[in-house]
């Protein structure tokens, strides 16, 4: 699954992308920098500490991102 969300500092989407097939977990902050991880849980986590749902357009995407994520 990926989800592209549109953050309010950046042009360019953020990217969450979470593929349980293929053991791929990543995502590109708005500055462009993105980060892989092992798990879903890891991937979870970092969103969690690292992006508020507030600094985006819709703060429900990321939110339901997140329950989507888990819930795989």
């Amino acid at each position: 699954m990926e989800y592209l969300l549109k953050s309010k500092s950046s042009a360019i989407p953020c990217l969450i992308e979470a593929d349980p097939g293929s053991n791929l977990y990543m995502i590109r902050s708005a500055d462009t920098s993105g980060q892989g991880f092992n798990t879903k849980e890891e991937l979870i986590q970092w969103v969690e500490e690292n992006w508020n749902p507030e600094d985006f357009e819709d703060p429900e995407e990321l939110k339901q991102a997140i329950r989507r994520i888990s819930a795989d």
